[in-house]
């Protein structure tokens, strides 16, 4: 399968660059996609291919097209219709034109609204909620200026000086905290507003609202290993930032529902949030036993180093590192510890010292102090109501030889990733490069553990799981990135999450810049799925921007894949020489 992927590839990127020459002036427009385009923003990008050796025009002037075929253009438009005839001429004097219209038309800017109505409002939290006594609804709506606007229990909402919303009267905002008697409290709210002559008009809610009662204690249990908090319900592209993942089982106490995720109290002044289906759901009569820690225990096998802390019950815990020097501090929402709690250091070898803390009450903290600078990777689970922390020791050898990588190629199947001017997907490059990689690894005598070595479709989920359970000593993802400006984004870039991380992602990056390409940065606190795990140092690799012509032709070439897997595994190398250091 190998094999016929690669002959595929070949034969997609000749047939972009190669044009028989019976064939018609080509010209292929990859934004925009239609010719007739409403816009509200002035600057804009005409991006595609044309025949290889082709001379392109827009209205008559030359366009610069890359040895590829490739071209990118950035444009200003004025206000109304603008029209762009691109015009590719081959050596013969064949001559192909397409033309794309632009109406532009500028968001007008802010005004007062001229007739009495309410034109619009937004609630936040945003969404379908379920709201439990304390919780805070705030409202900010834009009406008829000069009114009386009121919302849940006839509360007033308060019209902002025109000072404070760019000289435009109208704008309204309010707050309302829930309380136990808005036990009624369901469906949609009601804004009114009012004007001096009496008229009103009234305006509902999108979202429903409904109040969750605590007669029971309304709990739920996670369902497996990948069970995750989110800091919120929203999110970007990625979705919502990952606070980390829970064992099997952990009680979670739900204090409402965003949509379609829980609240969960995690301490007095600690929540977090979780998708619903991740939960088993029930309510208690009582709470579970208070988790009062009285003793804990700092072991270590032949592998591994190990902090243990009874509990009464699988409670929610959190973690996060320090580098220089090198700390994992957990957090477990629930718990107590005893005054003075101490404990014994066994036979450890990357342990150092654990520091208990109760930080503030029910959070309590334990800070492991490791021997290194940068913690290798750690897990934090359950032995029943034992809550574990499995500390990675620095490998004994730091040879590739002796170690095992996860090798990630971005996308594959019906997840075709990016799509470059030239026609190739980035789900065809990622493996292409991923598969060098794998090569130059295994040359070195290391064992690579792939995601994919042919064109499937593998679920990030999936992804996530099997390199949990494989427990590589790294993990690398190698895509592809792109961006709507053609013209002036561009280059190479590493991704990651965790501060240990970070040297691994910055070594790889340095070497990358090595190739020629621009710098994009070694980015940190990145939320991509396979950036979240603790168990090993990981790096996102955005090789260069394929929406960029002149990163894009680099990329085709075989030559220059080569150079690039080359350069990845000299930066891991390079991370494990300072790692040994």
């Amino acid at each position: 399968m190998t094999k016929r992927f690669l002959q595929r590839l070949l034969v997609i990127i000749l047939c972009g660059m190669q044009q028989p020459a019976i064939a018609q002036v080509l010209l292929h427009l990859n934004q925009p996609v239609r010719e007739q385009n409403n816009v509200s923003s002035a600057r804009q990008y005409l991006s595609g291919r044309t025949c290889k050796g082709c001379r392109l025009y827009l209205n008559n002037d030359s366009i610069y097209v890359y040895p590829t075929g490739a071209f990118a253009i950035k444009k200003e438009l004025a206000v109304g219709r603008t029209a762009f005839n691109l015009t590719a001429a081959d050596s013969t004097g064949k001559t192909y034109t397409k033309q794309v219209v632009y109406y532009y038309r500028p968001l007008p800017p802010p005004s007062a609204t001229p007739v009495f109505r309410i034109d619009y409002f937004n609630i936040s939290p945003q969404g379908n909620l379920q709201l439990v006594e304390g919780d805070t609804l705030r409202i900010k709506m834009k009406a008829y200026p000069g009114c009386k606007a009121t919302w849940i229990n006839n509360r007033p909402l308060q019209e902002l000086p025109a000072n404070e919303t760019q000289g435009v009267p109208g704008f309204y905002e309010g707050m309302y905290v829930i309380q136990d008697t808005d036990s009624l409290l369901f469906g949609r709210i009601k804004v009114t507003l009012q004007d001096s002559n009496g008229n009103s008009t009234v305006k509902e809610s999108g979202n429903y609202y409904s109040f969750m009662r605590n007669e029971g204690l309304f709990t739920g249990r996670t369902i497996d290993n990948m069970t995750y908090l989110t800091t919120s319900p929203h999110g970007d592209r990625l979705g919502p930032e990952k606070l980390g993942y829970l064992n099997e089982g952990v009680l979670l106490q739900i204090a409402g529902r965003e949509g379609d995720y829980y609240k969960i109290k995690l301490a007095p002044r600690h929540i977090a949030y979780i998708p619903e289906p991740l939960l088993d759901t029930a309510t208690l009569e009582e709470l579970s036993p208070i988790s009062i820690i009285n003793t804990a225990r700092v072991w270590a096998d032949e592998n591994y180093d190990y902090v243990s802390v009874p509990l009464a019950d699988k409670l929610p815990y959190t973690s996060t590192q320090e580098v220089e020097p090198g700390k994992i501090i957990v957090d477990v929402y629930g718990a107590y510890a005893e005054e003075g709690l101490q404990t014994q250091l066994g036979t450890t070898r990357e342990i150092q010292q654990v520091a208990w803390q109760q930080i503030e009450p029910e959070v309590f903290r334990m800070v492991i102090n490791l021997h290194h600078a940068f913690p290798w990777g750690y897990q934090v689970y359950y032995r029943g109501d034992t809550l574990q922390v499995k500390v990675k020791r620095t490998p004994a050898s730091l040879q590739l030889k002796d170690l095992t990588i996860g090798l990630d190629a971005g996308h594959g199947g019906s997840n075709v990733g990016a799509l470059g001017n030239m026609g190739v997907y980035e789900k065809e490059l990622s493996l292409s490069i991923s598969l060098l990689v794998k090569a130059a690894l295994e040359k070195e005598g290391a064992t690579v553990i792939a995601t994919r070595t042919r064109d499937q479709f593998v679920a990030n989920e999936d992804r996530l799981s099997n390199f949990r359970r494989t427990d590589p000593d790294l993990l690398l993802s190698v895509h592809l990135n792109s961006s709507v400006n053609p013209v002036d984004v561009k280059g190479t870039a590493t991704y990651y999450k965790h501060p240990f991380c970070e040297p691994l992602a910055r070594f790889i990056y340095n070497r990358m810049l090595e190739t020629g390409l621009s710098g994009f940065g070694c980015n940190g606190n990145f939320n991509f799925i396979l950036n979240n795990p603790t168990e090993f140092p990981d790096a996102l690799i955005e090789t260069l921007f394929l929406s960029f012509p002149g990163d894009e032709a680099k990329v085709l070439d075989p030559a220059f894949r080569q150079l690039m897997a080359d350069k990845i595994v000299q930066g891991v190398k390079d991370y494990l020489e300072a790692a040994g250091k």
